[in-house]
């Protein structure tokens, strides 16, 4: 199988068909495009989510923190509680251990969310560190994937491609300067790393929103595809409005990977209906948040998403940043 994650059709005939027991309390369970379960407990909900950090090594603690609790985020649920198991290959020393929990222990803090346990190991069954950590929240409403409704504007919060630019300014940054990136445009996308959490703007406009939804592996292009995949819709988008910063642009291409269809924790998506939208967009600019209308969501056609000529089918685009780390 192709590194990455686990194509659609795969997941929906070997994987979620086989959830265990039926629980009436689960309100949303594992689907292609939602981003964390939700559990009725009596009128409160909580968000559950677990994700693998694979796709980078100098960045890992705080990716490990702000790419789940960015998928709690944008279920309208404040992330609370972290369960964190870090595997090392047998080359870690203690002194990258150290630098590893300091930056969970600063990345939760600034989110107001509690490391509660997990494992810690080391195992020649990896060659790099992997972090696998399951966030969760609970709150007294929440938001799904598959609320977009046709007439929606969508809005796009901070740089297409952020994260893929953060980590190939860290993880391969000599290289980086070897293809001719700027110095100045390393630094500016290894500073990406702390913009990477969406739970700011989430929350703040999760009352106004139809859907949110965190664009991770594949970018901006699968995020989209996903939504509408999930919603029964199509979302047509302008790609002059997708923001793309120089440094993203610039690290991008000298690596041959695509801005809108590569890693972009950091993004939030938002469908809001119409008569929503000065409101949602007045709530992002006093947290200081860039963002851009990007396009709209129509009725369902022969396509899930269209960014100009490109038309996108299936909620899955192939990420070629994680060939790199092959």
């Amino acid at each position: 199988m192709k590194i990455g994650k686990i194509p659609p059709g795969v997941l929906q005939g070997v994987v979620f068909r086989r959830t265990g027991a039926q629980r009436k309390e689960v309100v949303v369970g594992p689907a292609v495009g939602e981003d964390a379960a939700i559990i009725d407990i009596g009128g409160r909900y909580v968000a559950v989510h677990t994700d693998p950090i694979t796709g980078s090594v100098k960045l890992l603690g705080y990716l490990a923190v702000y790419i789940p609790t960015n998928d709690i985020a944008v279920r309208g649920i404040p992330p609370m509680w972290l369960s964190v198991a870090l595997l090392l290959p047998p080359e870690v020393e203690e002194g990258d251990l150290d630098v590893l929990t300091a930056q969970i222990d600063a990345a939760a803090r600034e989110l107001g969310a509690a490391v509660v346990g997990g494992h810690t190991e080391v195992t020649t069954a990896v060659t790099r560190p992997v972090a696998v950590v399951t966030a969760a929240g609970v709150g007294e409403r929440y938001v799904t994937t598959s609320g977009a409704r046709p007439g929606d504007v969508v809005l796009m919060t901070k740089s297409a491609g952020q994260e893929a630019a953060s980590i190939l300014a860290t993880d391969f940054r000599e290289e980086a300067l070897r293809r001719g990136v700027s110095p100045a445009s390393v630094e500016r996308a290894g500073e990406l790393a702390r913009a990477v959490s969406v739970a700011r703007e989430a929350l703040a406009v999760a009352d106004l929103a139809t859907s949110m939804h965190d664009p991770t592996e594949g970018g901006v292009a699968n995020g989209l595809a996903e939504v509408a995949y999930a919603s029964g819709v199509s979302i047509e988008v302008d790609p002059g409005s997708v923001v793309v910063y120089r440094e993203v642009e610039e690290l991008c291409s000298a690596f041959g990977v695509d801005p809108l269809e590569t890693l972009s924790s950091g993004v939030l998506l938002a469908t809001v209906p119409p008569d929503r939208l000065g409101e949602a967009e007045e709530r992002l600019r006093k947290l200081g948040v860039s963002f851009s209308q990007i396009g709209r969501v129509t009725e369902r056609r022969g396509y899930l998403v269209k960014i100009g000529d490109r038309l996108y089918r299936e909620p899955h685009v192939e990420d070629k940043l994680f060939t790199l780390f092959s």
